[in-house]
């Protein structure tokens, strides 16, 4: 049986991408948001998270990531039981028009140029941060009066 602080942490949230200096951006938001961040650089990688039992509050995927299919990563996130409801953030260059479209028919929920994503990105994150406040009060039975 899990614990029950183990059971309320805020799930982490997953990233697909192999760009180092962008993740040590998003990992800096995910952290100042109150959020753990997972890596997932290559296939096989975001499949260990998965088999593990990862189940994240969000997905964030670079749809110009260089070291796997951006949007097979997307389809085999929906996949998962937990799938259809998992927020998924993509983003690309702005002049990527074929990244951005694969990344909508993938199945990405939001799908953004890379300046849009970086501006957003702490406002993204805060939200989830949110539901997973939430998420964790719910699970719990308690909630704080507003």
């Amino acid at each position: 049986m899990t614990p029950p602080s183990e059971s309320l942490a805020p799930r982490p949230i997953l990233l697909v991408s192999s760009d180092l200096l962008f993740r040590s951006r998003i990992d800096d938001a995910a952290r100042a948001a109150g959020l753990a961040l997972r890596v997932a650089t290559t296939a096989e990688r975001l499949e260990r998270h998965l088999s593990a039992g990862l189940e994240p509050s969000a997905a964030i995927v670079d749809l110009e990531c260089e070291t796997l299919d951006a949007g097979a990563a997307i389809q085999r996130l929906r996949e998962m039981p937990w799938g259809a409801e998992l927020p998924i953030v993509a983003y690309a260059g702005h002049t990527n028009v074929e990244a951005i479209r694969t990344g909508r028919a993938a199945g990405a929920g939001t799908v953004l140029a890379r300046s849009a994503f970086t501006l957003q990105l702490p406002a993204l994150l805060l939200g989830v941060a949110g539901d997973e406040r939430r998420r964790g009060e719910a699970q719990s039975g308690t909630r704080e009066e507003a």
